[in-house]
């Protein structure tokens, strides 16, 4: 089973572009245009300008927020194989994790940031030892594929526990 979300890089690139077109426009109409000071002539121009910068902000910091990531999840062959890396401004670093499947031991998805955030937790034997890999975050898989990639993960847990 292979589960990728390629689309939503897409779609934050997207909406980045387009909220930075509509915020370009918003400011150029404060600047440029009487429609805001005969709408509310008590509120300065640069009041508007602020709050429509942090909306803008706030559009743009999101997907950071929330630490989307583009994730590739296989299950195909004799190995796991998972790579991610986070979507939106002000992030870098991708990861891969090939996990040979004799050596998995289990997985758990923690949620934090008022359960806003999900992180895949997934746990490998290496040497007689148990090691935790460092968080993956499925916040931008559809609930589907959540619980597609669970499911799967639990199936290689069930068949490590019927085994031992």
């Amino acid at each position: 089973m292979t589960i990728e979300n390629k689309h939503l890089h897409i779609i934050t690139w997207l909406r980045h572009l387009i909220s930075t077109i509509i915020y370009v426009f918003i400011v150029y109409s404060i600047y440029l245009t009487r429609f805001y000071e005969n709408l509310t002539p008590d509120i300065p121009k640069d009041c508007y300008t602020v709050i429509f910068g942090i909306i803008y902000v706030a559009v743009l910091l999101y997907p950071a927020i929330l630490k989307f990531h583009y994730i590739y999840y296989s299950d195909d062959g004799d190995k796991i194989v998972i790579k991610t890396y986070p979507i939106g401004f002000f992030t870098s670093g991708k990861k891969t994790f090939h996990i040979p499947k004799k050596d998995f031991f289990r997985a758990e998805i923690r949620e934090s940031l008022f359960r806003l955030r999900k992180a895949l937790i997934i746990y490998q034997y290496i040497n007689n030892k148990i090691a935790k890999y460092p968080p993956i975050y499925i916040n931008g898989l559809p609930k589907e594929d959540q619980k597609k990639i669970m499911v799967s993960l639990s199936r290689l847990m069930a068949r490590k526990t019927s085994v031992i």
